[in-house]
């Protein structure tokens, strides 16, 4: 990696760290820059998924506030989104490189569609009825499971979710959110430093950067408009999942 593509990620990283806290979809971002700095759509994957942990982190530490009273909640929710990250790292290492080169455009522009009909989706999920624990706690399985096989856009899912399933305010739904996304990039994060094609000097930039990003946007999340973060975030994506095609 040249520095002129270090300093991309850097940049890139900031913003993602910043996106995640806000909107949940900063890997968005900053995954297409890794690729385009010459890391392969696998490798490109798993130095994203452990960069952009701190920012997480640091995300987290500025919802302290809105975590009070959660505690009952999270307990429930974070064992099974460790158990199904980890079953989705091992999904992504075992099959084929190939399989997930192939896939991946699909699922970024299914991440992108996400982001951009995400008011819309959460309108109509929070007019579903039947809001049983059976299907909450699957739902968020299969986010979490998602997560450990690809990381991108697992906010703005885990949002959706606890938007169906949990009755609170917008702010306390998206410190939540940021917790479980900690915990479903983190643990793959933690597997796939052992056995995974980590390019570790992209891996560290990014995680200083999307650290730094982090704070910015727990800062900054009650004040900027979330659409228009929305809007660059999808067309980053669908740029990004053509570029892959192409």
């Amino acid at each position: 990696m040249t520095p002129l593509s270090l300093l991309a990620v850097a940049g890139a990283g900031i913003v993602a760290g910043a996106v995640n806290t806000i909107a949940g979809a900063g890997s968005l971002l900053t995954y297409p820059v890794l690729v385009a700095a010459g890391l392969p759509p696998l490798a490109a994957n798993v130095t994203n998924d452990i960069g952009v942990v701190p920012g997480n982190i640091t995300g987290a530490l500025g919802f302290r506030d809105d975590l009070r009273g959660q505690g009952p909640l999270l307990r429930v929710l974070l064992p099974l989104c460790a158990v199904a990250s980890i079953a989705g790292g091992v999904l992504l290492l075992i099959a084929p490189a190939r399989s997930f080169e192939l896939v991946v455009p699909y699922l970024l522009l299914a991440a992108s569609i996400l982001t951009a009909l995400q008011p819309w989706l959460l309108r109509r999920l929070q007019r579903t009825e039947g809001r049983r624990r059976p299907a909450f706690l699957a739902s968020i399985a299969a986010v979490a499971l998602y997560g450990g096989y690809f990381g991108t856009g697992i906010g703005l899912l885990f949002f959706a979710v606890l938007g169906l399933f949990v009755d609170d305010s917008p702010r306390r739904l998206n410190a939540n959110k940021q917790i479980l996304a900690l915990i479903a990039n983190g643990i793959a994060g933690v597997l796939f430093a052992f056995i995974a094609p980590v390019h570790w000097l992209a891996a560290f930039v990014l995680a200083g950067a999307s650290a730094a990003g982090g704070p910015i946007g727990s800062r900054v999340a009650h004040l900027i408009p979330a659409n228009g973060l929305r809007i660059v975030v999808c067309l980053v994506g669908v740029a990004a999942a053509v570029y892959l095609l192409l």
